[in-house]
């Protein structure tokens, strides 16, 4: 009996000697394989989240049980084909180096359906779709007469006439309208027989407030008008190299408000003007004159030299753009100049720390937030990450999914591409009316257009029902970084 509990002794302190260095190896991410020379290789891991999720994952051919979101562990190095599939969606696939000890995140993949869901919302033509930015609210151009132009609520789904159909300027050629980001307001110009006329008009309300405002524009046709909020009192008016100030309430002008400028921009009832080459601010109401910012130098003539004209927008408190008639993008982040020309146009994700900008060609992000990186010999600003480069006439984008996506239309077809990934194709999603806009909802998830064929304005689901991402809290990084430790 004696012997045979020290059979068991043996066998069992053994067994502990041999298994127990392997667990702990085990649990520090090694595994045994003879294909290495020690006998034990580091592994790495890929944790994997898509929307939907529930999604089924293969990796090297070999199909996981495991189902989105989910971390596949213990694999050793190397290059690895990741196929992701679920039922009704386009298959998800990419090439992945996973390295010893590391983690590799897959994170916000959106699954893009075989079949998109699409409604037609009005069966009518439009010539042309018109986003007010910040706002519920889109506009549609019906043809060349003023009466003919809608508004469309996205949020509850409802159009009705911006001019009321008893309207004097109902029958009036629409020239131009003029809009601005976060306001409801706009300003319609119109070509009656009595010469152009300017309406104010009020969106927000159950019915369109419209204003006459036509003996405020007293010295002709301006450039550009500019106001701040959703009911101004202000509208500021760009003649050639001078701002007019037109009061709404009174029904005043306030001539040369500030000369001399080549460009300007609003914010929290201020205006930021380029004079030459300095910075001048001043408030809507100031009687003092206008506060020099940033003096004349060789810092702003090397940067605005030459006569371009510039707009002004701030992307947020600490953020500024400055956009040239040529397409010139510039900051007063580092580096300051990001591109010298060509810039179409940009859109700020919700948090405003980056940009989706577009030029006939490409499509690029560029991220204000300052990385966090070691002090280095020269200090570097943000850069712009190209992630499409063979457009053929790129017009109009947005981010998704929380700016882990662009939506963009190039040549009247809208593509989604994932940020980060420049050598993988974005995938194609609809066709659109020739030159026509486009807008995406971030708050619902939804595309608007207008049917490439009928001009009818159709949405269609990008996000699943009933998702809205205003911003996502991921706590991946913490997790894989425990699991590899």
């Amino acid at each position: 009996m004696k012997i045979l509990r020290k059979i068991f002794f043996c066998f069992f302190l053994v067994l502990y000697l041999v298994l127990c260095p392997l667990i702990i190896l085990y649990a520090f991410g090694y595994i045994f394989t003879p294909k290495v020379e020690e006998g034990f290789a580091k592994t790495g891991l890929i944790h994997i989240e898509t929307l939907p999720g529930n999604a089924s994952i293969s990796i090297a051919n070999k199909h996981y049980t495991e189902k989105t979101s989910a971390t596949i562990r213990n694999l050793l190095p190397g290059q690895y084909d990741v196929k992701i599939s679920l039922a009704g969606y386009r298959q998800w696939a990419r090439k992945v180096k996973v390295e010893p000890g590391k983690a590799i995140n897959l994170e916000k993949i959106l699954l893009v359906p075989k079949k998109l869901k699409i409604r037609t919302l009005i069966a009518q033509f439009f010539e042309d779709l018109w986003p007010l930015p910040g706002t519920r609210y889109l506009l549609l151009k019906g043809s060349g007469r003023a009466g003919d132009l809608k508004v469309f609520d996205w949020k509850n789904e409802t159009v009705r006439s911006v001019l009321p159909a008893e309207s004097s300027f109902a029958a009036a050629k629409l020239v131009k309208v003029f809009r601005t980001k976060g306001s409801p307001f706009v300003v319609l110009q119109v070509e009656t027989s009595g010469g152009m006329k300017f309406l104010g008009c009020q969106l927000d309300k159950e019915k369109s407030e419209v204003k006459d405002l036509s003996v405020l524009f007293t010295e002709g046709e301006p450039h550009e008008i500019l106001w701040e909020g959703s009911h101004p009192d202000y509208l500021f008016a760009l003649y050639g190299q001078n701002l007019s100030r037109l009061n709404l309430e009174e029904m005043t002008v306030l001539p040369d408000f500030l000369a001399n400028i080549r460009g300007f921009g609003l914010f929290k009832n201020k205006v930021y003007a380029l004079r030459g080459f300095s910075i001048v601010r001043l408030g809507f109401n100031s009687k003092r004159g206008d506060e020099t910012l940033v003096e004349k130098g060789i810092f702003l003539k090397n940067l605005f030299g030459g006569e371009e004209k510039y707009k002004i927008d701030f992307i947020s408190n600490d953020t500024i753009c400055f956009r040239g008639e040529h397409g010139e993008l510039f900051s007063n982040a580092l580096p300051y100049r990001f591109v010298d020309e060509g810039v179409r146009g940009y859109q700020p994700d919700t948090g405003d720390q980056k940009i989706v900008l577009w030029q006939g060609e490409r499509v690029g992000v560029l991220d204000f937030e300052k990385p966090e990186h070691k002090k280095e010999f020269f200090e570097r600003g943000p850069e712009i990450k190209w992630i499409f480069e063979k457009g053929k006439n790129v017009r109009q984008a947005y981010f998704v999914y929380d700016a882990a996506y662009v939506l963009f239309c190039d040549d009247d077809q809208i593509f989604l591409a994932r940020v980060g990934e420049r050598d993988s194709p974005p995938e194609k999603l609809v066709a659109v009316l020739a030159r026509s806009g486009f807008f995406y909802a971030g708050k619902t998830g939804k595309l608007y257009y207008l049917g490439s064929s009928r001009g009818e304005l159709v949405s269609a689901d990008i996000l699943p029902e009933g998702i809205t991402f205003s911003g996502v809290i991921n706590e991946l990084e913490k997790e894989t970084q425990g699991a590899i430790k």
